[in-house]
């Protein structure tokens, strides 16, 4: 069971300075970087007992007393280790003594991975982004606030480079993405950072030992092929939020420039753009048929077979789309 630490700082005043203003820092990385406002808003934090998300509440706690919006947190039981249960209850018990409603669900992910046919850290991914997006509805929050942090981003962007991610995807992970109302507060912020500020506000996280094995991608990624970066460049992680800065200003720049595409890309039009733009617009009319991650290099392969004016090329995209070579253009589809 938990209970609060006897120094529990209950308000950003009771917070040491520095601790205050990386509370501000953050404040105003949501208002500048994100570019949203949460005065007045509600919003649902992603929560299972770890540093990040734990962190991530705490934040939000103290900013929601001089911004004036509420919180609640969910909670997914994966069922996946024996104290997962005791994860669940800790979850809840903090949440009552910050003062936040905690809607905790459980459910069989090694079950529901074998239903969908999928890997378990897939299935757990799908279950909880499901779940926040219920409770979301059924609570009329305006956003859902995840504690993706640098380290994160980082092991983001080295899977983005490894499954080859054209740019500015190749950046890393959205700090706001609109059509799920997510929100990433902490993306700057390595990790232990977030460790530094919750040892010292007297709170224990849940750890959770399935992060240390090396069977899954992310976690190869984060305990092998990192730091083997990070040794040939420590600064690896300031590379990266700079990447990540970066990116961000071409995609609004690029999106500008290809905000409504249409199923049909004309030769006279293609005829006067610069390859990047016919990237870029080939990248967005796909895009707006529905999900699904376009690879640079199928984008190079449809160019190269416009440019040689090969018709009737056809071309499968992920998410069952596809794009022709016609003798009008490109023409965009998709099958489902």
């Amino acid at each position: 069971m938990f209970s609060a630490p006897d120094s529990f700082p209950e308000t950003l005043q009771n917070l040491l300075p520095k601790w205050a203003h990386f509370c501000l820092y953050i404040e105003k990385f949501i208002s500048r970087e994100l570019k949203q406002e949460l005065s007045g808003k509600h919003l649902l934090v992603g929560f299972s007992g770890g540093v990040d998300s734990t962190a991530l509440l705490l934040v939000l706690h103290y900013l929601s007393q001089r911004n004036d919006f509420r919180l609640t947190a969910a909670h997914l039981n994966h069922q996946l280790r024996p104290e997962a249960d005791d994860d669940a209850q800790w979850c809840t018990s903090f949440c009552d003594t910050l003062g936040v409603e905690c809607v905790v669900e459980s459910k069989n992910i090694g079950d529901f991975a074998e239903k969908l046919g999928v890997g378990i850290e897939e299935a757990g991914r799908n279950a909880r982004y499901a779940l926040f997006q219920n409770v979301k509805n059924d609570t009329g929050a305006d956003y859902v606030a995840l504690g993706h942090q640098l380290d994160d981003l980082s092991e983001d962007v080295v899977m983005r480079l490894i499954r080859g991610t054209g740019w500015p995807g190749l950046s890393g992970m959205a700090g706001y993405d609109p059509n799920r109302s997510l929100i990433r507060p902490l993306l700057m912020i390595p990790k232990s950072t977030l460790i530094a500020f919750v040892t010292k506000t007297g709170v224990i996280w849940r750890e959770d030992a399935s992060n240390a094995e090396s069977n899954w991608t992310r976690n190869r990624v984060r305990n092998e092929i990192l730091p083997l970066i990070q040794k040939e460049n420590p600064s690896f992680w300031q590379s990266v939020s700079r990447l990540w800065k970066i990116g961000r200003i071409e995609k609004d720049y690029w999106q500008s420039m290809t905000f409504s595409p249409s199923e049909t890309l004309d030769n006279a039009f293609l005829k006067t753009a610069h390859q990047a733009l016919r990237l870029r617009l080939y990248k967005s009319c796909l895009d707006q048929l529905g999900s699904g991650q376009v690879l640079a290099d199928s984008l190079f392969k449809l160019d190269e077979a416009w440019q040689g004016k090969n018709v009737g090329a056809t071309f499968q995209f992920p998410g069952d789309k596809t794009a022709i070579i016609t003798a009008v253009g490109v023409v965009f589809d998709c099958t489902h």
